[in-house]
């Protein structure tokens, strides 16, 4: 190997010196030589030792062969420059850790100095069209400028690339995440969801290492507030905020600026300001009027061109979920406003319908039914006996034993309420019809009104047998008395496979404290 560098004077001084001296807080890029000869290393790092891009220095990674060269890739999914030397082990290993890179590695953001003091091993122009390198140059003619310039250059085009691969990705997720901004039931697990994608929205350290404090912790604190009887609640929060969920943001000493700037700003086309240690985002909703985002964190590291496209999605989906959550409710309070009249009409409590709704619920999330299913499951349990609305007082009221006349009266209250519920469109009101009409249904086909046997009956029925007769053996009915606990889990144990399905008896065994209200 010709020894190109035995001219220079070497001052290694700065080797020994402390990292914090020379890496600024913003971060460094990584950069990797390649070589065999030690010399090269040191010589390159004297002459970039106190190279700044963008306000990021330089972090040294040293390789001296093949397979070191391949482990520091593997090892750093960052580096943003490789200086390669040609001639290592064989004479073409420098080529060989490129095509790796490129193709096998399928890296292709890391750009790449070909350097040589064999020019003949490695043509020119065939190096640079096949193997996607940035500068090919002999270690002859890099001069301090030249080595410079060639660094420059090469940051310029990773900072480039990594930065349109983020707005790529960045779109990506957005479009991911318009596509899952209605999966939560809740106005603040809607909310919490939009805070958590909104503080994702951050430059990566990918390509970009930011150099923090050993004690500083960065977490994703933030919060909503909506305005709810005139005054700013927290309705969601994550991290540090969590706390402050539901209460009054003016009353809360610690977020008092971010108060005093909502009381005060004047401009309402500034959507994104930073106040005390983060940034404050002005929703421009139709349908939440004065809805703020506070999200904690550096300006330097939030991507803000994502955010605010982001942002132009999430005041629609507010919008329509705020919508959607007004029509659910009332949907909801017409539901349970028709249990209620159904169950007065033969009991005067009515709380029967209210524990059979909520543990139709529990029963299914320990099936892990999804999270907008169970709501469905508890709101349609609600009408499970619309039907009674239909049969006579001194039928549903007597105290005593009925005829079989008068039995068969009484089973015409699943037809009825499937009758009153089948015609709906609506998803929830199919189900509450399909309830009706099969939670008589016995897994050995003895029950009413169709004899349905074993799964022929819908799970969400058999689940509701169980229920229903438990929790009416254990409440006092006009025609009884309460049977105790023991009794009415003896009574289901006993009918597994004749009344019930046996695996939904054994999970309701097996989670009754979970279940059972």
């Amino acid at each position: 190997m010709i020894k190109e560098w035995d001219n220079i004077e070497l001052d290694y001084d700065f080797l020994n010196e402390k990292e914090e001296n020379y890496v600024k807080t913003y971060g460094s890029y990584k950069v990797l030589i390649s070589d065999d000869e030690p010399e090269v290393h040191n010589v390159t790092k004297m002459i970039l030792k106190d190279f700044v891009f963008e306000n990021h220095t330089l972090e040294f990674l040293d390789a001296y062969s093949e397979a070191e060269t391949i482990k520091a890739f593997e090892q750093h999914k960052d580096i943003a420059v490789l200086f390669q030397d040609v001639v290592m082990e064989k004479n073409s290993t420098g080529l060989h850790i490129i095509n790796y890179l490129r193709h096998e590695m399928r890296n292709q953001m890391t750009r790449i100095i070909l350097r040589t003091g064999q020019p003949g091993e490695a043509p020119e122009e065939t190096v640079i069209k096949d193997y996607d390198i940035n500068d090919y140059c002999l270690k002859t003619d890099l001069t301090v400028a030249r080595l410079k310039t060639i660094m420059l250059t090469a940051l310029r085009g990773y900072r480039d690339i990594i930065r349109l691969d983020r707005y790529r990705r960045g779109l990506e997720k957005i479009i991911e995440t318009s596509a899952n901004l209605f999966t939560h039931n809740t106005l603040s697990d809607f909310l919490t969801s939009i805070l958590n994608h909104l503080s994702g929205f951050y430059y990566e350290t990918e390509g970009i290492m930011y150099i923090r404090e050993e004690t500083e912790e960065y977490n994703h604190n933030g919060f909503v507030t909506m305005e709810q009887s005139n005054a700013p609640i927290v309705v969601a929060a994550t991290g540090n905020y969590v706390r402050y969920i539901g209460r009054n943001i003016k009353e809360i000493d610690e977020l008092s600026s971010i108060y005093q700037w909502m009381l005060t700003a004047e401009d309402e086309n500034s959507q994104i300001t930073f106040v005390g240690k983060g940034f404050i985002i002005r929703n421009n909703s139709n349908e939440a009027p004065n809805n703020y985002i506070f999200i904690e964190g550096d300006k330097e590291l939030y991507n803000f061109d994502l955010i605010k496209l982001f942002l132009s999605n999430y005041s629609v989906a507010l919008d329509n979920y705020l919508l959607n959550n007004m029509i659910f409710n009332a949907q909801k309070e017409i539901i349970v406003t028709l249990g209620g009249i159904a169950e007065k009409h033969f009991d005067e409590t009515g709380e029967h319908v209210d524990r059979v709704s909520e543990m139709m619920y529990n029963f299914a999330r320990i099936l892990d039914y999804p999270s907008a299913e169970c709501e469905k499951v508890k709101l349609a349990s609600i009408l499970h006996d619309i039907g009674k609305i239909g049969l006579p007082d001194s039928i549903l009221k007597k105290p005593g034993k009925l005829t079989e006349e008068e039995f068969n009266i009484i089973k015409e209250h699943t037809k009825m309420g499937y009758e009153m519920l089948s015609k709906s469109n609506l998803e929830i009101l199919h189900m509450a019809s399909e309830i009706a009409l099969c939670h008589h249904e016995k897994y050995d086909g003895t029950g009413y009104p169709r004899g349905l046997k074993g799964e022929e009956i819908p799970e969400i029925s058999r689940m509701l047998a169980i229920i229903d007769v438990y929790d009416a053996m254990c409440h006092k009915r006009v025609y009884k008395e309460a049977s105790s606990h023991k009794e009415a889990l003896e009574y289901i144990e006993s009918h597994k496979d004749q009344h019930f399905d046996r695996r939904l008896a054994d999970i309701f065994f097996n989670n009754y404290e979970d279940i059972t209200v």
